[in-house]
């Protein structure tokens, strides 16, 4: 791996090899693509073994005509099926991407076309707003930006910023607090501010860099919402495909969120956030999933935070 880059060059234990080595078949494959493009022969073997990967095969393979999945359980009132069956699909579209698949799946594009599908003329996407933030964040993650309709989605979000930088879900906010006062929710603002920092376009916007300054002011603070409300949520580095460690990420959520802005990466509480991660790591390079609880690294959290850090080394240029 170069370490000729500032960021990647502080990490005390290379952990490339063992992500390569001993990692999951899509996290070998993530890897390998990120950070050894030049072994294609290596490349190769890794992308034939992941066509015959069990979950990736049975998600395809179940994957619906309309480009749905067909949902695990019905709800009487229609509303609530439809919100549930865009979560369905923002955790399975999700899945497929970290399994390496692209844009040029038919199924993906199957996929995509289904997600857009569940939004309003208006752009919003159904339930929360750190919902219609992640289904943004995964649009962009499979290179949508510029399309109409996720533009349309981003336009919505940005005309519900708050007065102070933020987002706040009214349906998240305790009983007795007043919603004209109250502070934005701290992870709302996350998953928005992230999915504005993946749009090359809009990451430079006074939109993102009012979020921005919410949530680097916002570090470690105990969030006032439903959503993640324990002190500790910040230690919680890994995410999953469930319903709420889809939102999962702590920390490590709060870096990649700010990895492409190179102008941010001098402010004092991201410099902490990055130097308290690199303090996690463990001997045989990996980093845990829970900080303070997890005993064993974690390949997933230990390759996404390298692509944070690869991320924050191609933004500062």
């Amino acid at each position: 791996m170069s370490k000729s880059k500032s960021w990647l060059r502080l990490l005390k234990y290379d952990p490339i090899p063992i992500l390569l080595k001993k990692a999951p078949l899509p996290i070998r494959y993530a890897t390998a693509l990120q950070f050894n493009p030049q072994d294609t022969e290596f490349l190769e073997t890794l992308r034939q073994a992941l066509i015959g990967y069990k979950p990736r095969e049975h998600l395809l393979a179940t994957q619906l005509e309309n480009g749905c999945w067909k949902q695990e359980k019905r709800y009487k009132i229609e509303e609530r099926n439809r919100a549930m069956l865009f979560l369905q699909q923002l955790k399975n579209m999700t899945q497929l991407l970290d399994y390496g698949c692209t844009k040029n799946f038919t199924a993906i594009q199957r996929g995509i076309i289904a997600l857009l599908k569940m939004q309003k003329p208006d752009g919003k996407f159904p339930l929360l707003l750190h919902h219609h933030s992640y289904a943004l964040w995964l649009l962009a993650r499979y290179n949508m930006i510029g399309n109409p309709f996720v533009e349309k989605g981003y336009r919505w979000l940005a005309k519900r910023q708050r007065f102070d930088g933020g987002w706040l879900s009214p349906s998240m906010v305790h009983s007795g607090i007043s919603l004209k006062t109250a502070k934005s929710g701290i992870w709302t603002t996350i998953f928005a501010f992230q999915a504005f920092s993946v749009h090359s376009r809009l990451r430079n916007s006074e939109v993102c860099q009012k979020a921005a300054t919410f949530v680097l002011e916002n570090y470690l603070e105990k969030n006032h919402t439903t959503l993640f409300p324990e002190a500790d949520a910040w230690n919680f580095l890994y995410t999953d495909y469930s319903d709420n460690g889809l939102f999962r990420g702590g920390t490590l959520r709060f870096i990649e969120a700010l990895a492409p802005v190179a102008e941010l990466h001098n402010h004092p509480n991201f410099k902490k956030a990055v130097n308290w991660l690199l303090d996690l790591q463990q001997k045989d390079g990996l980093f845990p999933a829970v900080a303070g609880k997890s005993r064993e690294g974690d390949y997933s959290v230990t390759l996404r935070f390298v692509m944070a850090l690869k991320e924050m080394d191609k933004a500062a240029g």
